[in-house]
């Protein structure tokens, strides 16, 4: 690249002061340098913001432009608009304050990426307990026409797009709670964007507590046949059915392994 350009990455949080250093940090450390960072806080009321605060020096010292806001939102998907809407790299990667980067995640993207102008790239994420423990390393499903119609086929946390599929297609869809990143990526699979994937694990992420999990199955559950439903996809609800109870099986064979 004759002028290598700007990265974006976004990080929405809440009362995240246990996680959210490893987050900032791993962005810190990346070794590509030019780099956009945008923490948006939704008013959190522990340390977080504090924690955030205590990175400006650092992130000037390294010449990485660092921004943040702290106030009400109307859920996840509300925040990481508002990071949208400031955000001005060309690739634009999303990260959840209670994940990180891999070193060299934004070296990779652009290595692969840099000569598109209107794509989406993904990677492996890394499911880790609370110890960073490595339990599972999660593939995408790469055959995107096969898989879309039944389920999200990408690692979100793991997923840049160029700025240019944001303004074509728009940002997240607020309507839904817990699968807007689904709905964006149907949109941008039925907008033709070119679809890249690497082998390399790009992020790593923090499994929630069971409980957490259990309840947010149903409400996925509900809002993928709504999205689907609204791409005129034939629903076949057996294989719903059958999917959530796979899914309450393993978190229930997680809980298991931690108390024997």
């Amino acid at each position: 690249m004759n002028n290598p350009f700007l990265v974006s990455i976004i990080t929405v949080c809440y009362n995240s002061e246990n996680t959210i250093k490893d987050t900032i940090e791993s962005v810190l450390n990346q070794t590509y340098p030019h780099i956009e960072y945008i923490v948006i806080d939704g008013n959190s009321k522990d340390q977080t913001l504090n924690i955030i605060k205590s990175y400006e020096r650092e992130f000037k010292e390294k010449s990485i432009l660092f921004k943040w806001i702290s106030e009400p939102d109307k859920g996840i998907y509300d925040a990481m608009n508002k990071g949208l809407k400031m955000a001005s790299g060309e690739l634009i990667g999303i990260l959840n304050s209670d994940d990180w980067y891999a070193i060299n995640t934004v070296s990779e993207i652009i290595e692969i990426g840099h000569r598109e102008d209107f794509c989406v790239i993904s990677g492996k994420k890394t499911k880790v307990d609370a110890n960073k423990n490595v339990k599972q390393t999660v593939q995408n499903k790469k055959n995107i026409k096969k898989y879309i119609y039944k389920t999200m086929p990408l690692n979100h946390p793991a997923t840049f797009a160029h700025k240019n599929v944001y303004k074509q297609i728009g940002d997240f869809n607020t309507d839904y709670r817990l699968s807007a990143d689904y709905d964006l990526i149907f949109r941008a699979f039925n907008a033709k964007a070119k679809f890249i994937f690497t082998d390399e694990v790009l992020v790593y992420m923090r499994n929630t507590g069971a409980t957490h999990q259990i309840k947010n199955l149903f409400v996925t559950a509900r809002e993928d046949l709504l999205i689907r439903k609204s791409n005129d996809v034939k629903l076949a609800y057996f294989y719903y059915l059958k999917r959530i109870t796979f899914n309450i099986l393993v978190i229930f064979r997680n809980i298991l392994r931690t108390l024997f």
